[in-house]
């Protein structure tokens, strides 16, 4: 009987492929949390010039068209069972459909800075949703992570009270409109719906090719949001422009196709906790991109509440 023996050159050959590995992993983390940092400086743009709904139905849409010959050239089926076809819906329903209508219909009516805040507190959702799960996160590094992070968004949405430096003081809380408000609150809702949807992304894509799972959870979900544009926005006037084109080709390609798709396979890699925390980055990125192209201030609070929730990113992977 054969054995192969270990030598110096296989453990050294194991430990290169392994460092790859794990740096593919960190970029495609690192792609995921640009990609999804713009995403709320371009919707707010797209919001203004086009109803908020019907972008995100054409969104998705033009990402379906584009997904198809990715589907053909791969050579990969995009015949599913019945069954799939009922996980995939409910997927892009509660991970996709519901969250980004919300996020997008309220757009226009709060700061995308508050929105995108509310917005991070998706991994405090996912984690719970996934408690148990098998290669998921869990024990003290799991509640420690938690805690920082949870911390350090509330650091954030407290830079509004008088006594931290550069803090608007309560005043800004009393101009917030009724609006503004339900549309904070409805954001924040949103980001569990989501986590629910992780939870069911691990549990269900296993036997099916992540460009295959991508392809259909855009149609679905653009079907599902086209099916709200057309009862919620009926008589909106629509005026394209080649900017409106230029974001809804920005949206469909990088937050819709690469993004999702870099979602599922970072699930799949390191799991839907540590997956979801990239969510407590992308704050921080559209905190920047925010000043840069919408004008809106960067405070001390903003700063120290980001730098907390980049240590509990740096906990839970440690």
């Amino acid at each position: 009987m054969q054995t192969t023996s270990t030598t110096p050159t296989n453990i050294h050959a194991k430990k290169k492929l392994s460092t790859q590995r794990r740096l593919v992993t960190v970029l495609g983390f690192v792609a995921i949390v640009f990609i999804w940092g713009s995403f709320p400086v371009a919707a707010k743009f797209g919001v203004e010039q086009t109803p908020p709904l019907f972008l995100s139905s054409m969104r998705f849409l033009l990402a379906f068209l584009i997904m198809l010959p990715i589907v053909f050239i791969q050579r990969t089926h995009l015949w599913i069972t019945p069954k799939q076809h009922l996980q995939v819906f409910l997927i892009s329903l509660f991970m996709v459909g519901l969250p980004s209508s919300i996020f997008f219909a309220a757009a226009p009516y709060a700061p995308i800075g508050v929105l995108t805040l509310m917005w991070s507190t998706t991994p405090l959702f996912t984690s719970l949703f996934n408690l148990g799960g098998v290669g998921e996160a869990r024990g003290w590094k799991l509640l420690v992570s938690l805690l920082v992070g949870l911390l350090g968004i509330g650091t954030v949405l407290l830079g509004r009270l008088p006594f931290l430096p550069g803090s608007s003081g309560p005043a800004s809380l009393t101009k917030s409109s009724n609006l503004a408000f339900y549309c904070e609150i409805a954001v924040l809702a949103s980001s569990a719906i989501y986590g629910f949807g992780l939870r069911l992304a691990k549990r269900n894509n296993a036997d099916m090719p992540i460009v295959v799972m991508t392809t259909w959870q855009m149609f679905y979900t653009g079907i599902f949001v086209g099916l709200l544009s057309f009862i919620f926005e009926h008589g909106y006037t629509l005026h394209p422009t080649w900017s409106s084109f230029g974001i809804l080709l920005y949206l469909a390609v990088f937050c819709s196709c690469i993004s999702f798709f870099l979602t599922f396979w970072l699930i799949r890699r390191i799991g839907a906790i540590r997956t979801s925390y990239s969510d407590f980055i992308i704050p921080g990125v559209t905190l920047l991109l925010s000043f840069l192209f919408l004008g809106e201030n960067i405070t001390l609070a903003k700063i120290s509440g980001f730098v907390l929730v980049i240590l509990a990113c740096f906990i839970v992977q440690w």
